[in-house]
């Protein structure tokens, strides 16, 4: 089936202002509440927007998961990629001779990683008004903006169900919590007739839901547009080291991901590594390092170029691992430097995750297979081959919640037939220079402090629109200001935290 851009490749990517109206946003977290928030503020014919939230409460990665397992070791393997770690599950429906609106299952039994990263003592890292949406830029708590610049993550959570809150009443907004998203598919319409505008396929979603202990529903339902707000903090991932998989095997309790760390309670009177220095990597070895007799070995990738600052003597800073080695109920870790750790109580590593949309898998016949980046991503926000699924919140190290405000009005405007993309020729030729100059690597998506500045000013050209047109929300404003205060503030943080 011909998609909309199959159908010309060097003409702009455009949809009439009346063909969208219903919507699918996967995700309750920052990104799904600022998209939700924009569309229903954006002049359109949208008549029903769902959002499928897979946790029982709003916040996305902010909503702390008290009870937490260990780290799945059997699957994060050393250096294993998303379609081994979280592959797509069949979809019942595909059995089924005769049409059923619902099925009833046994209980799903595939890992899904729907816990989130959050943990004792997390706070924010970027300051409010950053961290915020433009139009209600301030955390909800007592205290002078010192005191506000970096808040705890219950604040943050409470922040994000509160703006949810504030759109649930419209008659066009549906939430459906408990919601797993595992299928998205591409299918005809059965309302086209002919001389209608409407675009001629539309896609059909798959949802699971528990429906007690034992049993999962699954039914289906129907969209226009699918808009993709899931984050990037799911599927963990362990990067290669020659041996480890080997101690993974033998010792699964003792190798762990940041995102099972809840407190640092259980590593009284431990050795550990902590792999990592960005902000888990600091929050855990500075957490850790409280603890009554531990010692904490923080492994740095750049060692050289890092400049430590801490105080505490139960911190030794160390370059990255270079191998394990086990035998005889003996762990061995062995560092760039040329120095040996023998039996560490426990190695965690806090080395980031991998892009996961299992639910897309069959749709674009796996091209998002190692997760590091997502092939075909125009603007980190539109998928080239396919024009009405569209991803919101996958950049990195930006300006948060405020990236995903200027990618949410570009896609507003965009669903609602306000604005055109350029062709597909056009957009292949950015995906391609990208990947020329970040590489397949973490950079690929990052828009630190030096990109937010063009990066916004990128989409906001893309979004323009003719006087006469009538728009919902605007753009937030970033000057240059406002960047050398994020970048200030970032260097005073990363100094407190070398100094803890």
């Amino acid at each position: 089936m011909p998609s909309l851009s199959d159908l010309d490749y060097e003409n702009p990517v455009k949809i009439a202002s009346t063909q969208i109206e219903t919507v699918a946003i996967i995700g309750g977290g920052a990104s799904g509440a600022i998209i939700l928030d924009t569309l229903l503020k954006e002049p359109s014919n949208i008549k029903k927007i769902v959002v499928f939230e897979r946790q029982k409460k709003l916040g996305g990665i902010w909503l702390f998961n008290k009870d937490i397992r260990s780290t799945p070791n059997d699957l994060i393997k050393s250096g294993s990629y998303n379609l081994e770690n979280d592959p797509q599950l069949p979809n019942p429906f595909h059995k089924q001779q005769e049409k059923a609106k619902k099925i009833l299952l046994p209980k799903n039994t595939q890992e899904r990683f729907i816990e989130t990263p959050s943990y004792y003592g997390i706070t924010t890292n970027i300051i409010e008004k950053m961290m915020t949406y433009s139009d209600v830029n301030k955390w909800d708590v007592e205290g002078d903006a010192e005191t506000r610049k970096y808040v705890e993550g219950s604040i943050v959570q409470d922040y994000i169900e509160k703006y949810f809150d504030k759109n649930l009443n419209d008659p066009r907004t549906e939430l459906r919590l408990n919601s797993t998203v595992e299928d998205v598919e591409r299918i005809t319409r059965d309302d086209n007739s002919n001389g209608s505008d409407k675009i001629p396929y539309r896609f059909k979603l798959t949802v699971r839901n528990p429906q007690d202990d034992d049993h999962d529903v699954w039914y289906q339902e129907e969209f226009d547009t699918v808009v993709v707000a899931t984050g990037h903090y799911h599927v963990p991932f362990i990067p290669h080291v020659p041996g480890l998989k080997t101690v993974q095997e033998k010792y699964p309790l003792k190798i762990q991901h940041a995102k099972f760390y809840r407190d640092s309670s259980s590593y009284k009177n431990k050795t550990v590594v902590v792999v990592g220095s960005r902000a888990s990597g600091a929050d855990l070895t500075k957490f850790i390092a409280r603890e009554d007799g531990t010692t904490v070995y923080q492994s740095v990738r750049n060692f050289d170029n890092t400049k430590f600052v801490t105080q505490k003597t139960n911190v030794v800073k160390k370059p990255q691992i270079e191998k394990f080695e086990s035998s005889k109920g003996s762990i061995k870790v062995f560092f760039e430097d040329g120095t040996l750790l023998e039996n560490p109580d426990y190695v965690i590593y806090c080395t980031g995750y991998l892009f996961s949309y299992p639910y897309l898998n069959r749709l674009t016949n796996n091209q998002i297979t190692e997760g590091i980046t997502i092939p075909n991503l125009y603007q980190h926000t539109f998928l080239i081959n396919e024009p009405l699924i569209t991803i919101i919140g996958v950049p990195i190290d930006g300006i948060s919640f405020r990236v995903f405000e200027y990618q949410a009005v570009l896609l507003a405007r965009y669903l609602t037939g306000k604005i055109s993309l350029p062709p597909r020729s056009k957009q292949s030729e950015w995906v391609n220079k990208r990947y020329e100059d970040k590489k397949n690597t973490r950079a690929y998506h990052t828009i630190g402090v030096l990109d937010a500045f063009n990066y916004s000013n990128d989409l906001i050209k893309l979004g323009e629109v003719l006087d006469k047109v009538e728009v919902g929300r605007k753009f937030p404003i970033l000057s240059s200001d406002d960047i050398l205060l994020y970048k200030e503030a970032g260097e005073k943080l990363k100094k407190f935290w070398d100094e803890r």
